[in-house]
């Protein structure tokens, strides 16, 4: 990244690149959480869909 920026003539000093870096952070665990919030949607609705799915079948049985 910083070879990609030297060579288009912009040269960050240390505070702007710390400061990405810390960005750069805040976004991969932003990302993360927001991973996990939809692997846990995902896990509610595939255990709502079998609970009314093996109730559909139960009603069937009868």
């Amino acid at each position: 990244m910083l070879q990609g920026l030297v060579e288009q003539g912009e040269v960050m000093d240390e505070h702007e690149l710390k400061r990405a870096a810390d960005v750069g952070l805040a976004q991969r665990e932003a990302d993360k959480r927001t991973v996990e919030r939809m692997r846990t949607i995902a896990l509610r609705l595939s255990c709502a869909g079998f609970f009314f799915g093996l109730c559909g079948w139960l009603l069937d049985k009868l």
